[in-house]
């Protein structure tokens, strides 16, 4: 514990107090002058403004009788000043927005500091390191920086009455994402009234910190109502109704503090402002006290305590930092990658050589079959690295409960890697160094944002990927042209990264480019949105779906959306790309605003366009299911969409035949089809609507979307349809026929299946939509003569002609899902280590036929136990067991890296290479072993070609990795010393003109003259949210690279630079 103690100095009790006190009566209750404090009573103790504080026990705990200020002592105190020095002053640094408005944690908070503080006026400490002068708050006459400390007004013998108590302190989300935390829990809601104040405090992220004078949280300060209805509402010393601080933060914010009113209730406002008292609190040490006189009964006659014999007159409190924050892991680390990453990725050393541990949040079959997502962690701490787990389960299993991402819950793969940064979230030092507008930055490494790709993405397949592919790629190499197709392997292997945050904050964005080896999302872990980011960003990220939020202002030809999955530029029903599914559940053409008619989406009803969406619209579980098919091995070989029942009448029911009642597109006309549809349904929630009265001789319609998942298998499939009563057997007509009907329809194989995002596949160039996809309509005719009763419902099926298999039926819609756990264990029981139970949602019946991953973690598999032939109603537990560690292959052999050096052919006679015959752990450390005796400052005298002259050495660079070799280069270059030789009269020279489009630069820029059979370097560079798109030479396109050569120039040429802004959805 990080204690900080100011040694109060010894007084002298006054020779007059002394005689008062031995001649005055002393009114009180036990003989021993140390009555028992009981709720109620009044005691005084200190001074403040030279006037005695009355004090009330208003509670009383493990730590004691809790005693309250009886009145708000300061009406005008700031609770925290505002800086902007955040580097240097504590808690402020973890949040930009505290500059302007002060910081809500308790622990260094001026208040805090200057009620445990008795240093003379001007000299408190203030934890935090920034004084609340005038200049930091407001008003400027609240300012206290040159106030004597609170206790100063104390006796050495009243100090000692006061108990130092470890209690719980609420922290808001920039200390409980930093590491200031004993318990994570949740978010403390903002309720306003006393009798809410304190829900959910039990459960709310906090921290233990050892105090003596306090304010009161929210739990204390509805103890105070409970005990002494009323209390908690205060008055100032003039007798007037005041407002005082609590020391609860509103924990969503990053500043606000709560404070309670003149009539009771609990309002938030910033900590720089000085328009609220202070009331303060402590615990009355009960071993030591006494009392002097007064009987306690009332705030008039209050008994008059202090502790002469208390052993220490110190003030011991928890200091401003905690000693843990930047701790050991507290996380398994038994699995783990080692990762190197040069200046080119990092310029900060805390992550050049990095240990990641790795767990695996759900891994039902080897990654070789299934869908591997790989979260990464980013601003979260090594001591935070339990909770980024936990935060990677949770979200996880938020995703997985809604279509499609449930249909293929047991065909995901997922991991968490332990990417430990120093700071929190947006603080100095992170992993990725990512922002929530930009993703990951390049202002600390100009390829950090190739990280993923080049670092750790080959280091996972080769180490923890059952693919296990040998780690060949050369990462550090300055190639021109980045040789980006080394890594192309990684998204064959690994189908999305999500770098996620320790942040509250919302946002989210899908950043993607594979051409260049982007491909991520960057989303924070703990916003009340974060369920619906991941599942929307995936959609970009894993569906390559668009925002549907889009619009233009101006037409646009529908071209430009020949790749789009889920948006187009036309409204007629005959040509928009998903006319088979118009009319089916909530699919109708609709812009997203509609004066802005221009682009449109398939419905209005889709979380790619609302945040308070929770399901994807049809299209996009469609485009979703077609690329999932793509990514695992043995796909479904149908997909069917849920399918649905309606009355076949008015002017939606056929668009195929009739869709002018489709060319309205606009909020309006989608929501009068919505109710119309309301009307007609017959299942799902509506399947009791049928009304038996009124059907005979009614049409109804049972309709899906089938699309083939195979380019190679055509299928057929039958829908059967009935009027079922409710004991189960089926309708009949008057003359003994049932009231059935059924169609077969011919699937045919999806041909375009080769063009659509395939695996690994690095862009798309767009395919049909309607290749493989059939509109599947029974209309039925219910007979006049049916007999139909109260109850009667319409049953379906719709089965797979070839193997008898019912696909979906009219319980599908209500399945009933049920957990499966499966939990990854050794034979002794334990758990595999750096595993946790997974758990998902399971269709009821589903049959669990999953073939286990043959190793994990280097374990070796043994057998499935609990694995049924179908899932039952309460859900199932299957046991993965795993050879014990004697089975584990040897672990990797530690790399040794050697160091070259190279400075070509052209050298000073007598100049020797140099050599270096030792070998290091590690990239950096054979790079800290660069010569020394050769450097850009050498020069040697000594001939070439004849003449005498001075050679100049360039210095080496910064090296470059070759396999397990750092490789230093070089150059010399000669001057003569007689008079250079200079060309005949008249040689040419060259003009380089480079222009650099918006997003980056290129240097050096505009035009430059280059000297006949010169060379010129060109530098380009794209700014943070940009990448380079393109680079032309003379007008002709070459490799996009962030650096180009001019050598042996002969003519004047052009260089010109585009920049386009990476992918970023909110």
């Amino acid at each position: 514990m990080n204690i900080i103690k100011h040694k109060y100095g010894k007084r002298t009790v006054s020779l007059l107090l002394a005689v008062i006190l031995v001649l005055c009566h002393l009114q009180v209750r036990a003989a021993d002058n140390k009555p028992t404090i009981e709720i109620g009573d009044y005691i005084q103790m200190g001074t403040y403004g030279g006037v005695p504080i009355v004090w009330r026990c208003v509670a009383k705990d493990s730590n004691g009788p809790l005693m309250l200020s009886d009145r708000v002592l300061c009406d005008y105190m700031p609770y925290d000043a505002k800086t902007n020095k955040n580097a240097e002053t504590g808690s402020h640094r973890r949040n930009s927005w505290r500059d302007n408005f002060g910081s809500n944690h308790w622990r260094d908070s001026n208040i805090r500091s200057w009620l445990n503080s008795n240093a003379e006026a001007g000299k408190v400490k203030w934890l935090c390191g920034n004084p609340p002068t005038e200049d930091s708050v407001y008003p400027k006459t609240a300012a206290y920086d040159q106030k004597e400390g609170f206790l100063r007004s104390f006796r050495s013998d009243e100090l000692g009455a006061i108990r130092t108590v470890k209690q719980r302190s609420i922290v808001s989300h920039p200390e409980y994402t930093a590491g200031y935390i004993d318990a994570a829990g949740v978010d403390l809601p903002y309720n306003t009234t006393i009798d809410t104040v304190a829900d959910g405090y039990d459960s709310a992220h906090y921290e233990y910190i050892w105090d003596r004078v306090f304010l009161l949280d929210v739990q204390q300060l509805k103890t105070v109502n409970d005990n002494l209805n009323g209390y908690h509402i205060a008055k100032n010393r003039s007798g007037v109704a005041w407002n005082y601080w609590l020391r609860t933060p509103i924990t969503t914010c990053n500043h606000d503090m709560r404070f309670v009113t003149p009539q009771g209730n609990i309002l938030r406002d910033a900590p720089y402002k000085g328009y609220y008292g202070v009331r303060p609190a402590f615990y009355l040490n009960t071993e030591n006290y006494t009392v002097s006189s007064g009987t306690g009964q009332s705030a008039q006659d209050p008994y008059v305590v202090s502790a002469p014999d208390a052993p220490d007159d110190s003030i011991g409190i928890s200091g401003a930092v905690r000693e843990d924050v930047n701790g050991d892991w507290n996380v398994n680390t038994d699995e783990y990658l080692q990762l190197e990453m040069s200046t080119l990725y990092t310029e900060d050393p805390a992550y050049a050589n990095v240990t990641v541990p790795v767990y695996t949040i759900q891994k039902p079959r080897s990654d070789k079959e299934n869908m591997v997502i790989v979260y990464c962690a980013e601003g979260y701490t090594k001591s935070q690295q339990k909770q980024f787990v936990e935060d990677v389960k949770k979200l996880w299993g938020e995703v997985l409960q809604i279509e499609p991402y449930r249909s293929m819950a047991d065909r995901f793969n997922v991991y968490a890697l332990c990417t430990a940064s120093v700071d929190g979230y947006g603080g100095t030092s992170t992993f990725f160094a990512a922002t929530a507008k930009g993703g990951i930055s390049t202002n600390k490494g100009n390829w950090r944002n190739h990280v993923l790709e080049r670092i750790i993405g080959p280091a996972f397949i080769e180490k923890i990927h059952d693919a296990h592919i040998p780690n060949e790629t050369h990462p550090n190499e300055n190639t021109m042209d980045h040789n980006y197709r080394q890594y192309d392997y990684v998204y064959e292997n690994i189908n999305q990264f999500v770098v996620l945050a320790n942040s509250g904050e919302y946002f989210g964005g899908s950043h993607d480019n594979k051409q260049y080896g982007i491909h991520y999302i960057v989303a924070s872990a703990r916003n009340a949105y974060s369920a619906f980011t991941q599942r929307h960003e995936l959609g970009h990220g894993l569906f390559h779906l668009g925002d549907e939020y889009n619009y233009s202002t101006v037409p646009v030809d529908e071209w430009n959306y020949t790749t789009s999955l889920n948006m187009t530029a036309t409204k007629d029903p005959t040509k928009v790309k998903w006319k088979q599914l118009l009319g089916f559940r909530n699919t109708y053409t609709c812009p997203h605003l509609d004066y802005y008619p221009y682009t449109y989406n398939s419905s209005r009803d889709c979380l790619m366009r609302e945040t308070f969406q929770n399901d994807f619209c049809d299209v996009c579980k469609l485009q979703g299911i077609k690329v999932m098919s793509q990514l695992i091995t043995n796909p479904p070989a149908l997909y069917v969409a849920v399918p649905e029942v309606k009355k076949y009448i008015g002017g939606y029911r056929n668009p195929t035949k009739d869709p002018s009642a489709f060319e309205a597109a606009n909020s309006s006309a989608y929501a009068s089809y919505q109710n119309d549809r309301n009307s007609r349904l017959l299942s799902g929630g509506s399947k009791n609507s049928f009304d038996y009265s009124s059907m005979k001789g009614q049409q109804v319609e049972l309709r899906t979307i089938i699309q083939n998942l195979s380019n190679t298998q055509a299928k057929t499939v039958t829908l059967r349809l009935w009027v079922e009563h409710s004991n189960g057997e089926k309708a009949v007509t008057t003359d003994g026929e049932q009231v059935f009907t059924t169609q077969e329809f011919d699937i045919p194989v999806w041909k375009e299946k080769s063009k659509f995002w395939t695996k690994g596949a690095l862009d798309y160039e767009g395919s049909d939509f309607n290749s493989g996809l059939v509109n599947c309509s029974l209309v039925y005719t219910i007979p006049e003569n049916a007999i139909l009763q109260s109850g009667d419902t319409i049953g379906f099926e719709i089965v797979d002609h070839a193997t008898g298999e019912v696909l979906a039926d009219d319980d599908t819609e209500q399945q009933r899902y049920v957990n499966v756990t499966i939990q990854y264990q050794l034979e002794d029981g334990t758990d595999v280590p750096n595993t946790m139970p997974t758990t998902f949602t399971v269709p009821v019946g589903k049959k669990v036929d999953w073939q286990p991953p043959q190793e994990l973690h280097g374990y070796t598999f043994v057998k499935a136990e609990g694995m049924e032939n179908a899932v039952p109603n309460s859900g199932m537990t299957i046991r993965y067991i795993y050879k014990r560690s004697e089975e584990r292959p040897e672990p990797p052999v530690t790399k040794n890296y050697t160091v070259q050096y190279n400075w070509g052919s052209v050298f000073p006679t007598g100049a020797t290479l140099p050599l270096n015959s030792s070998s290091y752990s590690s990239v950096q450390q054979a790079k800290a072993a660069v010569d020394k005796k050769y450097t850009s400052t050498t020069r040697i005298q000594a001939q070439k070609d004849g003449k005498n002259g001075t050679w100049a050495f360039s210095g080496w660079d910064a090296g470059n990795l070759n396999g397990t070799t750092v490789v230093f280069r070089g150059s010399w270059s000669f001057t003569a010393d007689t008079a250079p030789i200079t060309p005949p009269s008249g040689t040419a020279s060259y003009k380089i003109t480079a222009t650099a489009g918006i997003g980056g630069t290129i240097s050096p820029g505009g035009t430059t003259t280059v000297s006949a059979a010169g060379q010129l370097t060109y530098t380009i560079k794209a700014n943070e949210g940009y990448y380079i798109a393109d680079v032309k030479v003379d007008g002709s396109e070459v490799t996009a690279t962030t650096s180009y050569t001019f050598s042996d120039v002969n003519t004047d040429h052009t260089i010109e630079v585009t920049f386009k802004q990476e992918s970023q959805t909110p």
